[in-house]
């Protein structure tokens, strides 16, 4: 970090000197989050930078007032975009704003850094060297090992799990013998026997810190403002890896009689494959198979405004090879609805039915579905068709479709409940068919979502609850309370149709593989 700060430094140096205002350092960003190509490169002994400008529109000029800026609040560390502090010397005054000032300000800075690299490269490799080879040496407090069980039911989950850790440089290793192992902190000398065909990965290699960060359980410190609301990470607070992908695995703290005939170094993907009875693989990361059985036709709504979930959920049918169709607004209102399910991925109202403003866009990308598309979505469904809907759109489908439930967790406040993204555990009803390859107990992500209660239970299912209590289980929340025993998964009949109702993100960030068959289970005919 003192390097990045160097460099940072220099970048803010050579703005200054050409009378460039309005440059901020240790800003906005935070350094928890690992995730960001700014973030990432830290977990890797590496040297990770930001750098941003205000965006113009397109490639248009604005103008932005003195009046504009004080009514646009700061950001973290500071009040105002107009207010001096030692970090942030030379305020922006207001003025045009033009995209030539946006490309003076990323060429400045990118020479700068190549300044830095130039001048500086024996330095950054020998520091490069150096936190690898202290990370080879154990500490009192750290684990020694991450367990991955062998006999799992997701097996190509887990081989896609150790592509990810060995991509990013981890050392995984095959346990050829069994182990015996303690899995307990408080008591290193208790033993419990590992069996054959796990994977270890030590944490005394030159990647300990992405290790640690991947398998640990991230505790978010509770800081709050002082008016009591949270103060919120840049980004999520949680991502325990093994989490999101379901994988069954473990700390070691200790293990006993290790030498080198009981482990073998994998080299490639294909030998864990081998060991998890897969067939081999000629690519990285190569498409895994349609795990649909009935293959329905699936409609994927496609907003003109552009929601990232939406981007998400087609990455995660393109990565299965599930076969689906984009749904644009003029669909729903000439109702072009010729399918057997229709997903509207984590999106507001405003966002769906209004859509992008007729004033400034081309007719023909305005309006959203307007009131139109969504009666053609009540016949949709009403006629035997299936709607699911993650998170935030659940909300307009609960009001439209009058359902008997509600999301408990409007109207709080931050100094109330707040969870900007972090895993969570759910008790899912397994007898259900939308659970089914899921365990009683799943961790599931929770980024700013919901949670149902139902008032009518002879009309809405609940499939899947946020545990009764210590439902957190990597992250942060505040007022855990409000979720605890709330609806996470509903599902209701409407007319010959059905609704299913995602108080979460099943899909989130195509990461979470673990609540994936949630999907793939709703998604059966």
């Amino acid at each position: 970090l003192r390097e990045v700060g160097l460099i940072g430094y220099k970048m803010a140096a050579d703005l200054q000197a050409k009378n460039i205002a309005g440059v901020a350092t240790n800003t906005t960003f935070d350094t928890w989050w690992h995730g960001g190509f700014r973030s990432a490169p830290y977990y890797h002994n590496s040297i990770g930078i930001l750098s941003e400008a205000a965006s113009a529109d397109f490639m248009s000029p604005i103008e932005i007032t003195q009046d504009k800026l004080k009514r646009g609040g700061g950001a973290r560390g500071f009040n105002s975009p107009l207010e001096t502090a030692t970090n942030f010397p030379d305020a922006w005054q207001g003025g045009i704003w033009r995209p030539s000032d946006i490309a003076e300000i990323e060429m400045t800075a990118s020479l700068a850094l190549l300044e830095m690299a130039a001048k500086f490269r024996p330095r950054y490799l020998r520091s490069f060297y150096e936190l690898g080879k202290a990370n080879l040496e154990s500490k009192p407090n750290e684990p020694n090992a991450f367990v991955v069980y062998a006999g799992q039911p997701n097996q190509e989950v887990v081989a896609r799990f150790l592509e990810i850790l060995m991509w990013q440089g981890i050392e995984v290793y095959e346990m050829k013998n069994e182990l015996e192992m303690s899995l307990d902190a408080g008591n290193k000398n208790k033993f419990g026997e590992i069996p054959l065909g796990s994977f270890l990965v030590f944490t005394a290699q030159p990647q300990k810190n992405n290790v640690l960060s991947l398998f640990e359980k991230q505790v978010y410190p509770e800081r709050l403002k002082a008016n009591g609301e949270a103060e919120v990470p840049y980004d999520v607070a949680g991502w325990t890896l093994p989490l999101q992908m379901g994988i069954d695995y473990a700390t070691a703290w200790n293990i006993r009689d290790l030498d080198d005939k009981k482990l073998q170094k994998l080299t490639n993907i294909n030998r864990a494959r081998q060991i998890l009875n897969l067939n081999a693989t000629t690519e990285s990361f190569a498409k895994l198979s349609n795990p649909l059985k009935s293959k329905p036709k699936i409609g994927l709504y496609k907003s003109f405004t552009s929601s990232m979930d939406e981007g998400w959920t087609r990455l995660v049918f393109d990565n299965h090879q599930i076969t689906y169709s984009s749904v644009s607004d003029q669909d729903f209102r000439r109702n072009n609805l010729n399918f057997d399910a229709i997903i509207l991925p984590a999106d507001n109202e405003n966002s769906i039915v209004k859509g992008l403003s007729k004033e400034r866009y081309a007719e023909e990308f305005a309006g959203g579905i307007g009131e139109e598309g969504m009666e053609n979505l009540k016949k949709f469904v009403a006629g035997g068709g299936k709607l699911i809907c993650f998170d935030d759109s659940c909300e307009l489908i609960i009001k439209q479709f009058n359902l008997p439930l509600k999301n408990v967790l409007n109207g709080l406040k931050r100094n109330e409940f707040y969870n900007p993204g972090s895993i969570v555990r759910l008790n899912v009803n397994t007898t259900n068919a939308l659970a089914k390859g899921l365990s009683k107990e799943t961790a599931a992500y929770f980024i700013n979502s919901s949670a149902f209660e139902i008032s009518d239970v002879s009309k809405v299912k609940s499939i899947a609850k946020y545990a009764e209590k210590e439902v957190l289980l990597s992250g942060w929340v505040l007022g855990e309370k409000y979720l605890n025993g709330k609806t996470a998964l509903a599902e209701t009949d409407y007319g010959k149709g059905k609704i299913i109702l995602f108080a979460f993100r099943p899909q989130h960030r195509g990461q979470t593989f673990g609540t994936f068959p949630f999907i793939f289970n709703a998604l059966e005919k």
